[in-house]
């Protein structure tokens, strides 16, 4: 990129600005002894004795040392992570399929495989986690081992053109 000659003028300027400022700088910032302040913002020893504490730093406090430095090192069990386990539930579960169909019976109702009739239920859909509550009924003897549902019921836990369902009986 070819440079106007105002751009060129300018670059002059900032040069020789340059040139001037920064030895200017150096030579006013330059002390004639050693530096007074360490790194740590500490004041280093500018003459006076040695073994008196400096009354502007404030005393190192043991309670300030890092944590992972306190107690003994070679400790019995030291270093293992405790896992949390949940407690597994007293609920039976079983994991089937569910379909629906409108002659189940009433809409509170559903036929489950290896459920006592009359025994209250939860069904879960394990693909939303939505869940519904049904009375079993008795399944007929020839029937798959699918839950079977009314329509209703269905509807609340899954789309009906998703039929049919993975879901988890508990009781």
């Amino acid at each position: 990129m070819a440079l106007t000659d105002s751009d060129r003028r300018r670059f002059l300027v900032a040069t020789a600005l340059t040139l001037v400022a920064l030895p200017a700088l150096w030579w006013a910032n330059q002390d004639d002894g050693a530096p007074s302040v360490a790194t740590a913002g500490i004041v280093v020893d500018g003459g006076a004795d040695a073994t008196e504490p400096d009354p502007t730093v404030p005393a190192a406090d043991p309670a300030d040392a890092p944590v992972f430095l306190d107690g003994p090192s070679g400790q019995v069990g030291a270093g293992l992570a405790e896992i949390a386990v949940p407690v597994q539930p007293k609920l039976e579960r079983i994991t089937t399929k569910a379909v629906f169909r409108s002659n189940v019976g009433s809409p509170g109702t559903c036929t489950a495989p290896g459920v006592n009739q009359g025994a209250s239920i939860v069904v879960v859909n394990l693909d939303n986690n939505r869940s519904v509550r049904c009375t079993a009924r008795l399944a007929p003897s020839g029937s798959a081992d699918f839950l079977v549902m009314h329509p209703d019921l269905f509807a609340e836990i899954a789309d009906l053109t998703d039929s049919p369902i993975p879901v988890e009986i508990r009781r």
